[in-house]
């Protein structure tokens, strides 16, 4: 699931494993092609997994995460449409 953020339509692909609505696996892929973008979403990537698995996915809300202050969220609304879509909301 793609998260935007920002005003010039940056986004990064998130995809999660759920299991009763607890993460047991997160992957965050860069979108980025500008070169210092796409070092911080890689650090930003590398990050999300401590951060989130064994944690239940309604208690998820990442704000600055390796430097980064903008990419969460992206992560955030990509995590939102994961939430909607696993109830059946989408």
């Amino acid at each position: 699931m793609d998260g935007e953020y920002g005003t010039r339509g940056s986004s990064i692909g998130v995809d999660v494993t759920l299991e009763d609505d607890e993460i047991t696996a997160a992957d965050v892929t860069p979108h980025a092609t500008d070169e210092t973008s796409l070092g911080l979403q890689r650090r930003f990537a590398d990050a999300v997994p401590a951060l989130v698995v064994g944690k239940d996915i309604d208690d998820v809300r990442l704000d600055r995460v390796a430097g980064n202050s903008h990419t969460p969220a992206g992560f955030n609304d990509a995590l939102e449409k994961i939430k909607a879509e696993a109830s059946g909301n989408s």
